[in-house]
């Protein structure tokens, strides 16, 4: 139970964060050098590591619910008798014990997935918001340093534009 309290807590914040980064004051301009770390830059470069933990998160649970169904399996095709089923729960304390691993590591694994998504979704967000941040490189006039005067002999420039 407090797992799914966690989990919704930080699917919650995360949710709210490129909200809240969207209000920050406007990036600063071009500079020389190596760019700072902004708020945006850090909050989407966490939320992707944070993506990353919830599939690890993930992929363990699920391997364990996994392991766990297998060996639940493997027990009913050994003993079949051991697998009934009475009033929804399995009357041997092994097989029951391995079901309700298996279960408890299936929702655990849908929590690891969901929060992920949320982290990555939000992460995403924040990098295409951040494609608007000023700090891209000095436009370099044309034409370029490929034809200089002291070569006597033209080069070739070849160049491309994106804008968005």
């Amino acid at each position: 139970m407090r797992l799914r309290t966690l989990a919704l807590l930080t699917s919650l914040t995360l949710a709210a964060l490129p909200v809240a980064t969207l209000s920050l004051p406007a990036q600063t301009p071009i500079r020389q050098g190596r760019p700072g770390w902004t708020p945006v830059r850090i909050a989407k470069w966490a939320l992707l590591g944070l993506a990353g933990g919830f599939a690890g998160y993930a992929l363990a649970h699920s391997t364990r619910a996994e392991d766990a169904y297998a060996a639940l399996r493997g027990l009913c095709n050994r003993e079949p008798d051991r697998c009934r089923l009475e009033g929804g729960r399995y009357p041997d304390p092994e097989a029951e014990r391995l079901y309700t691993t298996a279960t408890r590591d299936d929702r655990q694994a849908q929590v690891g997935i969901f929060g992920g998504q949320v982290a990555l979704l939000g992460s995403a967000a924040l990098f295409i918001y951040d494609l608007r941040n000023g700090r891209g490189p000095v436009n370099i006039p044309y034409p370029s340093s490929a034809y200089t005067p002291a070569r006597r002999s033209p080069g070739y420039a070849v160049g491309l534009r994106l804008s968005f």
